[in-house]
C-alpha cells in the first residue's frame, strides 16, 4: 500500500507543475487579444494593429471617415496623430490567412528537423 502512495505523489509531483505551466502559457500567450477577432462597430473600426514590443501596440484606426494612428502602453492611450490618405479594410485576396501562416511556420520547422 506505502509503494502505491509514493508512486501518487511522484506522478503528482510530476504532472502538477507541467499542468500548471501549460496553464501558464495558454493564459499568457494563447488568448492573447491579437488572437482574437476584432469586432468592429458601425462608426470605429480598428484597421490594423501592430506590436511593438511586449506591452505597446500601435493601431491605425477609422473613426467616422478619418483615421488615427493610436499608441497602447501600460494603461495609456495616445493619438499619436491624424493620417491622411484610405486603406484597405480587408486584407487582398491573395494574401495568406492566420491558419495558412500557422500551417506555413509548422511546415518549416518540421523540414528543419
Amino acid at each position: 500500500m506505502s509503494s502505491d502512495l509514493f508512486w501518487a505523489v511522484v506522478r503528482l509531483l510530476i504532472c502538477l507543475p507541467v499542468i500548471l505551466a501549460l496553464m501558464y502559457i495558454v493564459l499568457r500567450y494563447g488568448l492573447s487579444h491579437r488572437l482574437l477577432p476584432v469586432r468592429s462597430g458601425r462608426h470605429i473600426r480598428v484597421i490594423e494593429q501592430v506590436p511593438l514590443g511586449p506591452k505597446t501596440i500601435i493601431s491605425l484606426v477609422k473613426v467616422g471617415e478619418k483615421y488615427y494612428l493610436l499608441g497602447h502602453g501600460e494603461g495609456a492611450v495616445a493619438v499619436l496623430r491624424e493620417v491622411e490618405g484610405t486603406f484597405p479594410e480587408e486584407p487582398e485576396p491573395g494574401s495568406p490567412g492566420f491558419d495558412q501562416v500557422i500551417a506555413m511556420k509548422i511546415r518549416q520547422a518540421m523540414r528543419r528537423r
